[in-house]
């Protein structure tokens, strides 16, 4: 493009590196980084939007739970019937939820009914009116709960899937104390405790909404069964919250069951891929953490508590921690002021603690998600001034000490440092490390901190141009080591992470077509054949059936031909 002159676009390089343009040729940012400036990716037509990537994520990414069917080929149609007929937290009509409103026990802490304001004041000092108000005030006590089980499962079936989440899903979220759970489940403290029996509704949905296994996947293939697990988790779901509700005092003394209960509820809108949901549930869950203290801030809690108690809080806190740092990066959330801290928490004094954490790699995973830090999440969700040009918080020695902090968090090609992890556990931290980086580089990139000529030598090649490319390979031979089962089993959340890595690469080489040039010349296979086999790994996941498949694919397909 040889023409000068002001143009009513942004150019290919500030849009691909989502910084603002002055949309001269060449613009300002582009002189000022020696880029070659261009305007030669074909705009998106408006009309017909099989082919935009946006819609298709935004699309996919907001589809109500009732829709949730297998994606099936371009070619073919879903028929009427196909989709879920209930709407979400409708019960089935064919097996309708018979839910009685269950009342919440007295406050152990505050009685309103045995405290007495006028025990404390002279006589006659309330008026009539003050009186009659303090007498109301006994209508806020709750009731005695005598609230009854849900017919939605039978005691065989709830047994089924609890015991399917402590084989399968409790290695990557260590969450829940097995002993002492199943002993309250035997008790059936569930039909009577409304918010243990809330906890044991929600982790049964999730089960049924994360395949773990081969047969799991198939099983989410066949639209029946796949509408059945769903229907059944949505009515799960639908009389945990109506069980909890029901004590509208909850939140004043929140119990770790609570807390719980409201996690496993962001997994199974996570899963669904109901994002807006799923925020709202993970902030709820924060939030009641921290009103009960669970960073082990408050006085005298640890001489309250078990070593077994300690411990549990401990990984509910790092859990937290962990979840609300990855999901803020993934849907440009802001943390909270209370945001957990992946720095560890007081309980971590409890005896042989250590250990038991670092067992499941909780410890490692704490130590990768440090790099996230609260100061920096504005410019990583692109709300800080760096599209004016004045954002100062991120140097190159930062950024070069950050991917540092990453690199030394995890060495997935250690040995001795896997031996007390299984396959499953290093499947997610080694990914989990990888798209961390790949985070890190779209972060440089857009404050301007990588270096763009090849010609120009640096210390820190996470610096490089290049190095969004040197991520996905490795990610990719990390990927061939491991069984696809160990990554299944952490769900979509790890699919999306793959996403992003892949998506990354597509991105630069649409840019800066140089690039792929370059590096062709010198390593085999090429850039565009690991992003082949991204799209290989990607549809057998779950047979394809998740929402990340078609978009990368249409995203390659528009990459110019080589050489051209």
């Amino acid at each position: 493009m040889s023409s000068t002159g002001t143009r009513d676009r942004t150019c290919d390089q500030c849009s691909f590196r989502k910084v603002k343009c002055d949309r001269q040729y060449p613009c300002g940012k582009c002189q000022s980084h020696s880029f070659v400036c261009s305007y030669d990716k074909p705009r998106r037509k408006k009309g017909p939007t099989g082919k935009r990537i946006g819609l298709i994520r935004s699309e996919a990414n907001t589809q109500p739970l009732q829709q949730l069917v297998p994606v099936t080929p371009p070619t073919e149609s879903p028929s009427p019937e196909d989709s879920l007929g209930p709407a979400f937290f409708t019960s089935d009509p064919r097996a309708p939820l018979s839910l009685i409103c269950p009342q919440p026990p007295p406050d152990p802490v505050f009685n309103v009914s045995s405290f007495s304001v006028s025990s404390y004041l002279p006589v006659g000092f309330l008026s009539p009116s003050a009186q009659s108000i303090h007498s109301d005030l006994s209508l806020l006590q709750s009731p005695a709960s005598t609230a009854a089980w849900p017919t939605l499962a039978t005691d065989e079936e709830i047994k089924s899937l609890i015991d399917t989440y402590f084989s399968r899903i409790e290695k990557f979220l260590p969450v829940i104390n097995k002993s002492t759970f199943l002993a309250r489940l035997h008790a059936h403290e569930h039909t009577r405790n409304i918010h243990f029996g809330a906890l044991v509704l929600t982790m049964c949905a999730f089960t049924l909404l994360q395949p773990i296994t081969k047969q799991d996947s198939s099983e989410s293939n066949d639209k029946r069964i796949f509408k059945e697990r769903i229907q059944t988790a949505q009515s799960m779901m639908s009389a945990a919250v109506s069980m909890r509700d029901s004590d509208a005092m909850f939140a004043e003394n929140p119990t770790l069951d609570s807390v719980l209960m409201s996690f496993f509820l962001f997994s199974c809108f996570f899963n669904c891929q109901m994002h807006h949901a799923a925020w709202f549930r993970l902030q709820e869950a924060v939030t009641l953490a921290e009103i009960m203290g669970l960073q082990g801030k408050r006085d005298g809690w640890k001489e309250n508590l078990t070593d077994e108690e300690r411990e549990q809080r401990t990984r509910v806190y790092w859990v937290l921690a962990v979840t609300e740092r990855a999901y803020a990066l993934q849907r440009h959330h802001s943390l909270i002021r209370t945001s957990p801290s992946p720095n560890k928490p007081a309980s971590l004094l409890a005896p042989n603690l250590f250990f038991t954490l670092s067992a499941t790699g909780l410890d490692t995973m704490v130590e990768l998600y440090k790099v996230v830090d609260a100061d920096l999440i504005d410019c990583w969700n692109g709300r800080c001034a760096t599209a004016d040009g004045a954002c100062t918080k991120l140097s190159a020695e930062r950024a070069a000490s950050m991917h540092r902090l990453v690199a030394d968090a995890y060495d997935h090609d250690s040995v001795d440092h896997d031996r007390a992890l299984n396959e499953t556990q290093r499947a997610d931290l080694a990914i989990s490390q990888q798209w961390l980086h790949n985070r890190l580089w779209q972060l440089c990139l857009s404050h301007g901190v990588l270096v763009i000529d090849p010609t120009t030598s640096t210390d820190h090649r996470e610096l490089r141009l290049t190095y969004a490319c040197d991520i996905a390979r490795k990610t990719m031979g990390i990927c061939r080591s491991l069984s696809m089962e160990s990554m299944e089993v952490h769900g979509i959340g790890i699919m999306e992470k793959l996403y992003d890595i892949a998506s990354s690469v597509v991105g630069l080489m649409s840019c800066f077509p140089w690039i792929e040039g370059q590096r062709n010349r010198e390593l085999v296979p090429s850039d565009r054949e690991i992003l082949n086999q991204y799209i290989a790994l990607l549809a057998t996941f779950r047979g394809g059936q998740h929402p990340y498949l078609l978009p990368l694919m249409t995203e390659i397909t528009s990459l110019p031909p080589v050489g051209a």
